[in-house]
């Protein structure tokens, strides 16, 4: 372990120093902040572990992203931010933690921003210097000028931990000692005395290289960034009900840049968070663990529309880029994709020529379907699908050829049928029907693939296709959450967990900020009976500042499974009428023995069903937990002839696990094609 000294050279830890360290680590990590984060913990406790045993090369963002999180050890840490993300709320907790804290501690802990080396300052007993160790090798003190009552922290390179001791003044230099310069030896010329030839090559040689840096400089401006966030664009008219339009720019602004393959670009969601913020761009970008940040405003002027960009290189706090266009809405969607392609350059991201040809598409757009679209989106993103499918349907009406509205009208019938707003059968038939159509005007788009892969699985239960579906989908849109959840979920439905939690992970790397991603994290461990880790989620969430989710849902799940009965029936509780929360409730009352109280949910299931379509599959729910396999298996033929979506849960689902050794409980998964 090695030790800035207050000369500036390298020393070792002495053993009390290292016993100080780990003495302090114990009370980060046991205090309020850390307690029950069990990963938060971890990832604190490896970077000053191997700091304090010298092993800095396993302090590479690679290596601990394979160390901690399972990735490979060659992984793309440009498009994969899950250390850089776990480094800032580490960073977030060890400030607050002593921000909160009274008193000085003999040690203070700090994380450097840009790496993962760890700095360790200490405040000795009394304010007086440490003794040297007796080996004088290990231990090396040199007192401080006497203006100085602390030396500040070395520069942390990827190869050296440094700490840094807070003393008291140090005693003043000898009054004696003369301060005059003394005079040349004869014969030899003084320092100062340079040939004036040679000071105007001096001059010359200074001015060359500094032209010559600046000009690399400039080359390798864009060269750090790798990684961007796209703030809201400013609705610059001031009219609260132009604010989809800016808000809509935005979306395509971020789905035009996903896709990039090179580039990992923030989800909308984590963006959108920062609407109106008073936060700087660092801080920002911090938060997002990102290189760059765009921002820009839209104003909207008859038929034409005025865009204004520009691309911050947030590690220097500059402006490196800026452009504005005006857009007239019957020449195309041109402008994200020029603003994609100028932003590429300007970074040094290479392109490859399918991306190329994407971004530079151009297609006539009638201007009242884009307006109508970009409304239902609005609708949609509020979880209104019933409005946004009216505005989709107008959209259509107006150009039937734009085929991004195919695919969000998908997305809506999805959503309906899930939820029980629409017949099961029919809702899914028109989303692979409107999947279909966006694929067919426009097979580049990403989303049309997604929702087609969905209603390959809900409708068909043709696995193959959802995956080739997903994967393609992936391939267009590398950095889009929706996709990366959606084969998540796929992965452990089909039954591989590992692969499902490392995909749900880059989501939440892509959206580090919207509780949505961590909500399917937290679902993803659960299906993979890693039960703790699902709880370390919520409580991840619990304690960042993001507007929460209600997580009742998953923590009853959560507890049932952890035989914790009455905080299970709590937690669903708190859901209310939902069929689905109804079906594991009255799980939860038949594991708890009471038999009187599940029966009773049977009964308002039913209910349900006389006016919805959820229902079947939570039936079979409950007389799962009560033990009755007959009524549960009629219950689950009654969900297969339905099309029932809890269905595609048979193979991970644990409220099913008291059926599974039943044959024809491997007889229905064969028929839903999970098993051959």
């Amino acid at each position: 372990m090695l030790n800035s000294n207050q000369s500036g050279g390298i020393e070792t830890l002495t053993a009390r120093e290292i016993h100080l360290v780990r003495q302090h680590l114990n009370e980060i990590t046991e205090s309020h902040l850390f307690a029950g984060r069990k990963r938060t913990q971890e990832f604190l406790q490896l970077i000053v572990e191997r700091a304090l045993e010298g092993d800095f090369d396993s302090l590479r963002e690679r290596m601990i992203g394979a160390k901690m999180f399972g990735r490979p050890v060659g992984y793309d840490t440009g498009n994969d931010a899950v250390v850089r993300v776990k480094a800032n709320e580490v960073r977030k907790r060890l400030a607050q933690f002593y921000a909160e804290a009274e008193g000085l501690r003999p040690v203070r802990i700090d994380i450097p921003n840009g790496s993962y080396v760890p700095k360790f300052h200490f405040e000795l007993p009394g304010g007086q210097p440490e003794p040297p160790s007796h080996n004088p090798e290990t231990a090396v003190h040199t007192p401080e000028p006497p203006s100085q009552t602390a030396k500040a922290p070395l520069p942390t390179s990827s190869g050296l931990a440094t700490a840094t001791r807070i003393e008291a003044p140090a005693p003043h230099l000898d009054a004696h000692a003369s301060n005059d310069p003394q005079p040349p030896e004869p014969g030899k010329r003084p320092s100062w005395q340079i040939p004036t030839a040679s000071l105007m090559a001096l001059i010359i040689m200074i001015a060359i290289g500094y032209l010559l840096l600046t000009h690399h400089n400039k080359q390798q401006d864009g060269g750090r960034i790798r990684s961007i966030a796209v703030l809201p664009l400013e609705n610059l008219l001031g009219d609260p009900a132009q604010a989809y339009f800016a808000d809509g720019m935005t979306e395509e602004l971020i789905n035009d840049l996903g896709q990039v393959s090179t580039l990992r670009v923030i989800s909308l969601t984590s963006s959108m968070s920062y609407k109106g913020t008073k936060k700087t761009l660092p801080a920002i970008a911090r938060e997002l663990g990102v290189d760059g940040v765009v921002e820009g405003g839209v104003l909207r002027e008859g038929k034409n529309v005025r865009i204004s960009t520009q691309l911050f290189d947030v590690k220097e706090d500059r402006l490196i880029w800026s452009q504005s266009y005006i857009r007239d809405f019957s020449s195309g969607q041109a402008w994200q994709g020029d603003v994609a392609q100028a932003i590429a350059k300007e970074i040094s991201v290479k392109l490859t020529p399918q991306e190329q040809a994407r971004l530079a598409r151009r297609r006539p757009l009638n201007p009242e379907a884009e307006d109508l679209y970009l409304q239902g989106v609005l609708k949609a993103n509020a979880d209104d699908c019933a409005a946004a499918a009216k505005y989709f349907d107008q959209s259509i009406e107006k150009d039937p050829n734009y085929a991004p509205v195919h695919a969000a009208l998908a997305r809506c019938f999805d959503r309906m049928g899930e939820s029980g707003k629409m017949d099961y059968r029919l809702a899914f038939y028109r989303q692979k029907e409107e999947a279909i159509k966006a694929i067919q005007l426009d097979d580049s788009l990403p989303e049309g693939h997604a929702e087609l892969s969905t209603a390959a699985m809900t409708l068909d239960w043709d696995w193959a296709t959802a995956e080739r579906e997903l994967r393609r989908a992936l391939e267009l849109n590398p950095n889009s959450v929706d996709i990366h959840e959606k084969l998540a979920f796929f992965l452990s439905r089909t039954g591989h967990p590992q692969e499902a939690v490392a995909e749900v992970e880059r989501g939440v790397d892509l959206d580090p900020v919207y509780q949505g991603s961590f909500h399917s994290e937290g679902f993803i461990y659960y299906y993979s009976r890693q039960y703790d880790k699902a709880l370390d989620v919520s409580q991840t969430v619990h304690n960042l500042d993001i507007t929460p989710v209600d997580w009742s849902f998953l923590l009853g799940d959560v507890y049932l499974e952890k035989g914790m009965y009455a905080q299970s029936i709590a937690e669903f509780s708190k859901v209310g009428d939902d069929p689905h929360a109804l079906g594991h409730l009255g799980d939860a009352y038949a594991r708890a023995g009471q038999t009187a109280a599940a029966k009773k949910i049977i009964q308002r299931l039913q209910e349900h069903l006389r006016s919805g379509d959820v229902g079947r599959y939570e039936i079979a729910l409950v007389y799962a937990g009560l033990g009755d396999k007959e009524q549960a298996f009629k219950w689950l033929e009654e969900s297969y002839r339905a099309h029932d979506v809890g269905l595609l849960f048979l193979k991970i689902d644990p409220c099913v696990d008291p059926l599974r050794s039943d044959p024809r409980f491997a007889d229905l998964e064969r028929r839903v094609h999970l098993i051959p």
